[in-house]
């Protein structure tokens, strides 16, 4: 990578609130199961409970937003999208909606969270857009 790049993420403390809370979890379910469960579920409802927060918590460490030179990556769901800078007209949040990118052609590109405000993640893509803009 180049050191241009700006990589936004989930913050180190949302990582490990995640992690403490996935493990509490998993003792818990190891421990006594909730609501009045028989007992002898345990033996399914714990595996999939630790197969799907490991996959939660893959996705939590691997999401993220590369902002580019001269290209954007989007990282996120276990799938990765690069956009150049000159498709990106601009992006535009919504209350309830999150953040988007409104790409040339008029078609949108929904971004990922990563931990911030939809509002707060607008406004730092907006001034990345405006730092890329002078080379166009």
């Amino acid at each position: 990578m180049q050191s241009d790049n700006e990589i936004l993420r989930p913050k180190a403390g949302v990582r490990v609130l995640f992690v403490a809370l996935y493990l509490a979890g998993s003792l818990l379910i190891w421990v006594h199961l909730p609501f009045g469960i028989p007992d002898r579920l345990k033996d399914w409802i714990a595996p999939i409970y630790n197969v799907l927060g490991l996959l939660c918590l893959t996705d939590l460490f691997l999401e993220r937003i590369v902002l580019g030179s001269d290209s954007v990556r989007i990282v996120t769901g276990f799938r990765s999208q690069t956009i150049p800078r000159a498709d990106i007209d601009g992006v535009t949040w919504a209350a309830g909606c999150g953040a988007s990118f409104i790409l040339r052609g008029g078609k949108s590109v929904r971004l990922p969270s990563v931990g911030r405000a939809p509002q707060g993640l607008t406004n730092t893509i907006r001034a990345w857009l405006k730092r890329t803009e002078a080379g166009w």
